[in-house]
């Protein structure tokens, strides 16, 4: 019969360490206190012995799981979410966490919350694009659980990290503005979708601060099919347009191509500048003109902030707000009257 492997123990890294027990916690837990040198070498023994720290103490001790979820509300599209919940892993991951990934709905939100809690999980990393819910009810809701929402939520006292989408749709209009376009038109996406309904808002509001007339618009829903049927719906309006602002890059690759089956041409007869700057942009015909977010700065963050929250839990809370940045390609154009 094999004799069963004895295990190895916290007491016997540090001994082999020639450190205290409380030592390799702090390495353990990635706490500072600890030298690279002396970390270095206690993170070799652990990988050389062989060492699985024993969670269910480490609770008991430290009150802590180590552990966050992502909670993920009302989903429709998932087009960057692999990548998103990748990183925010990731992130976690760096900082000594271990992330949790859960799906739910606005009105299951509380009860997905109470399951949290009931993991011992240490903080809620909440993206939910759709959810306008007041801060008092989400508060309740949490029951004094950790969270920081990864969503743009102006108006919000609570803990989020987001883009500026009022600033990223005035980018947007005003280099349209800038090139000599008067009559602009905008596929945004629907207005119950908190960065749709920013971004429609301030698309109104620069149009109008400039002392022009909002040009027609038709929603998308975040689809290449919604951006491509609402390009054919602006032509089938009849109103004049020679410059569109489209959501996000996704749509406005449905818009090119619907454009260019009704034989308008991009950008000779009408400019065309999306949103995100992600990997096809670079690729449609004309290149495309797009605000670019760093979606990977915001993920990390979002992560790190909650981290923060739960180092420092007497931390007030804020909202951390991310600019976007234009890039400029082939899909605009300066203005030329007829």
């Amino acid at each position: 019969m094999t004799p069963k492997k004895k295990t190895v123990t916290i007491r016997d890294v540090a001994k082999l360490a020639n450190v205290s027990y409380q030592t390799v916690s702090l390495v353990i837990n990635n706490k500072p206190g600890v030298s690279v040198k002396t970390r270095k070498r206690i993170l070799r023994l652990m990988d050389e012995l062989d060492y699985r720290p024993n969670h269910a103490a480490q609770m008991l001790t430290t009150n802590r799981s180590q552990t966050l979820e992502l909670i993920l509300v009302d989903i429709e599209h998932s087009g960057r979410l692999a990548e998103s919940t990748k990183r925010m892993a990731h992130a976690a991951k760096q900082t000594g966490y271990n992330l949790l990934v859960s799906e739910t709905t606005e009105e299951e939100l509380g009860a997905t919350l109470d399951s949290a809690r009931a993991r011992l999980v240490d903080g809620v990393v909440l993206y939910a694009p759709l959810l306008w819910m007041e801060d008092d009810v989400l508060e309740a809701l949490s029951h004094d659980l950790p969270l920081v929402r990864r969503d743009y939520r102006p108006g919000s006292r609570l803990a989020w990290v987001g883009f500026d989408q009022v600033y990223a749709a005035r980018l947007a209009v005003e280099h349209l503005i800038q090139l000599g376009h008067r009559q602009i038109a905008a596929i945004p996406p629907k207005t119950q979708i908190l960065n749709g309904h920013w971004r429609y808002t301030a698309w109104e509001n620069v149009i109008q601060e400039n002392g022009l007339e909002p040009g027609p618009v038709a929603f998308g829903d975040y689809s290449m099919e919604s951006g491509y049927q609402a390009a054919l719906k602006l032509i089938q309006s009849g109103e004049r347009f020679t410059a569109v602002v489209v959501g996000t890059d996704g749509m406005a690759m449905g818009a090119l191509r619907g454009f260019r089956e009704c034989g308008l041409n991009v950008p000779d007869d009408v400019s065309v500048v999306g949103f995100d700057n992600s990997e096809l942009s670079r690729y449609t015909d004309p290149l495309l003109t797009t605000v670019e977010f760093k979606f990977i700065k915001q993920d990390e963050l979002a992560v790190r902030y909650l981290v923060d929250l739960l180092t420092d839990p007497t931390m007030e809370l804020h909202q951390r707000v991310l600019l976007p940045n234009l890039i400029v390609r082939d899909s605009t154009r300066q203005f030329e009257s007829p």
